[in-house]
């Protein structure tokens, strides 16, 4: 049986097999960019939101468009559409219910309206002008990991295509944003590896909280988000919240004991004061905290380098997916399979669907 970590170990073959691929997924929407398009927009929830939230400085940087991240439900209570936009929709399963009437209100509105799921006949992709194949492939578990850092790695690549087309970035650069991308592999299963021996390492003191705050910058605000919902969704015994990271440092911080454990994203680029401040508050003054990735203070932490630039938050993402992992399988915490998940249904679903059946 394929194991939730198995799928983690798996996100390297397809990172290399979306940029591989990236051309011909995003043909046709190259084709229909004009000068007329002035806005990008990301439409969707869950990890579908993280993702976005994790990729848009850098879609908006490829692409010289502004660019922005919305959820479904504020999107339907906007008063005012640009239909010069491009509107974005993101869901795996094409089946989010709310991101499909989105998508049917950008398209009343008569903007060009694209969808990014797993496969072509997905409900989203048949109703946008242009479906995007996200490369994910089949993935055994409905807690997201392989399709959070797809839907990354895509997002990124369609902001790439549309900037080389409207020449916002030379061909030499965009060669090169590739081949910082084609670093990941290597380093994502590096990291993997590390993450586990950390863990092992802390397993004692990352296991007894009730909590967990994850905080990050720039892009790593998306992975603080998701590594929050990692946790909460797969060990059902955590409260667990993301922060970026000058926002959590307002107020948040006055709330913690020694019963949350604080986990502080730096990839050395940004906020390196404020992480280590954070740490030492936090370690001094209340309980836990672990720096993860660049400018480390203790080896509590877990120390490394990202190599892949403008793609190094597909290089923290397996720290977040994996200690969410192995504070389930410690704690003895099964992990359903989607199939598991469909037998028996999910327990909400008496009082509510988000998706279509």
């Amino acid at each position: 049986m394929v194991s939730y970590l198995d799928c983690i170990y798996r996100i390297p073959s397809i990172i290399e097999d979306i940029v591989a691929k990236r051309k011909d997924r995003t043909n046709e929407l190259v084709s229909k960019i004009t000068d007329k398009y002035n806005e990008i927009i990301f439409v969707g929830s869950g990890t579908s939101n993280t993702c976005s939230v994790t990729s848009y400085l850098n879609v908006e940087k490829y692409s010289g468009l502004p660019t922005s991240t919305i959820l479904p439900n504020q999107f339907m209570k906007k008063t005012v559409f640009n239909k010069n936009a491009i509107y974005i929709f993101t869901s795996q399963s094409g089946t989010s219910t709310f991101t499909q009437t989105c998508l049917k209100k950008a398209k009343e509105i008569g903007a060009l309206t694209v969808a990014i799921t797993e496969k072509e006949d997905t409900p989203l992709a048949k109703i946008a002008d242009v479906h995007v194949n996200m490369g994910c492939g089949y993935e055994e578990y409905g807690m997201r990991t392989i399709g959070y850092c797809s839907a990354i790695l895509t997002q990124m690549l369609i902001g790439l295509e549309i900037g080389l087309t409207r020449k916002a970035i030379s061909e030499t650069d965009y060669n090169a944003v590739i081949a910082d991308a084609l670093k990941v592999p290597a380093s994502h299963k590096a990291i993997c590896d590390k993450t586990l021996e950390w863990f092992d390492k802390n397993k004692e003191e990352l296991m007894d909280a009730d909590g967990f705050a994850y905080y990050g910058s720039g892009s790593l605000w998306g992975v603080a988000m998701e590594g929050a919902l990692k946790a909460l969704e797969v060990v059902k015994k955590y409260l667990c919240v993301g922060f970026e990271m000058d926002d959590g440092l307002h107020g948040p911080t006055m709330g913690y004991t020694k019963r949350h454990n604080i986990i502080i994203l730096n990839d050395g680029v940004y906020d390196n004061k404020y992480s280590k401040g954070l740490k030492n508050y936090i370690v001094n003054e209340v309980g836990s905290a672990f720096i993860v990735g660049a400018n480390t203070i203790d080896d509590k932490d877990l120390a490394f380098v990202p190599v892949g630039n403008d793609f190094r938050a597909l290089e923290f993402a397996p720290v977040v997916e994996i200690l969410a992992y192995r504070l389930a399988k410690d704690q003895g915490v099964a992990i359903p399979t989607m199939e598991e998940m469909m037998k028996v249904g999910l327990p909400e679903s008496k009082y509510f669907n988000t998706h279509d059946e």
